[in-house]
């Protein structure tokens, strides 16, 4: 009895081996980090401010991996195929973790399972911004001009299903609102209408609507931010439930998140210098000056998070049976 105990006890340890081996020696080459975007948008800074960070820390150099394409599948797909050794990551954010899963009937992987939550990064309001041809300078207008024209007011997204598609449904609901929605293909086409004022409204991410409303305020009006405080970048704006939509808190956010099967003293060491990445002022500096709000949480609180949104999309998606274009 006491040979087998040690047999089995030799065998534990081997089989347990090498995940310690790769968690001691983690990182231990080039570090991936995917955006499931095209470069240039909201993605790509939160992914350098967190490669700077390794770098430094790890001294492992990293390289940003641009997979764009269907609603951020292919990109998320690709990490979720990839070897779970915490050296390909990917920053992820709301259409593919909370709202595609629910709008598509297919999608190539499974949140909580393929790809999972290492840490949030930051998260940032929306600013619900209207052409300046429209007759209204505050949202008390734009409430009773729409409500005298049902079904007449149009309000631009970056897809059917995007978040900001999604986030304008559930203001409308919630307002008590009919509108006319119109569907782009990406953001920088609803700007350039909602200047010319070829739409009316739009719920935009605020890292890309600052600058635009910086320099174009005789044609963009910023009335409110979805979040439930007010950015110290739009001070003067109020928020949605300030204004009487009472819990209205809708943020869109970015996170590092990692294929399934990775072993939890990678994710551990990983989700550890995410957080000090956040707290260290340089990299807060970073995030904040684009809009964002720096803000790191456990895989566990992650996930949960992640699961409450997706609840509150997939409804509105059932309800208002949106479907993918």
């Amino acid at each position: 009895m006491y040979k087998l105990l040690l047999s089995l006890l030799a065998a534990s340890t081997l089989a347990v081996s090498p995940l310690a081996a790769l968690a001691q020696s983690y990182p231990s080459k080039l570090i991936k980090i995917v955006v499931p975007f095209p470069a240039g948008g909201d993605l790509e800074p939160v992914a350098r401010a967190l490669g700077d960070h390794f770098q430094e820390v790890w001294k492992q150099p990293y390289i940003v991996d641009f997979k764009a394409g269907a609603q951020a599948m292919i990109g998320t797909d690709y990490v979720a195929r990839s070897q779970p050794d915490g050296h390909t990551l990917l920053i992820c954010s709301v259409g593919a973790m909370t709202i595609n899963p629910n709008l598509y009937d297919k999608v190539p992987y499974t949140v909580g399972k393929d790809i999972v939550p290492v840490s949030l990064v930051a998260t940032t309001p929306m600013v619900l911004v209207v052409g300046t041809k429209l007759p209204v300078k505050s949202y008390q207008e734009l409430v009773a001009h729409v409500k005298a024209n049902p079904g007449k007011v149009s309000f631009a997204s970056a897809g059917i299903g995007n978040v900001t598609h999604l986030a304008a449904e559930l203001f409308a609901r919630q307002a008590g609102l009919s509108m006319v929605h119109v569907p782009y293909k990406g953001a920088q086409a609803v700007i350039t209408d909602l200047m010319g004022g070829h739409v009316e409204m739009y719920f935009n991410p605020l890292p890309s609507a600052r600058g635009y409303l910086s320099q174009n305020s005789d044609k963009i009006r910023a009335l409110a931010v979805t979040s439930a405080k007010r950015s110290p970048l739009l001070p003067d704006v109020p928020t949605l439930d300030e204004l009487g939509l009472k819990g209205f808190d809708v943020n869109s956010w970015y996170g590092l998140c990692a294929p399934g099967g990775m072993p939890r003293d990678v994710l551990d060491k990983l989700n550890a210098e995410v957080t000090r990445a956040v707290a260290d002022p340089r990299t807060a500096t970073r995030l904040t000056n684009l809009g964002m709000s720096p803000r790191a949480n456990t895989p566990e609180q992650f996930a949960e998070e992640i699961r409450k949104e997706s609840a509150q999309w997939g409804k509105i998606i059932k309800d208002n049976n949106i479907k993918p274009q």
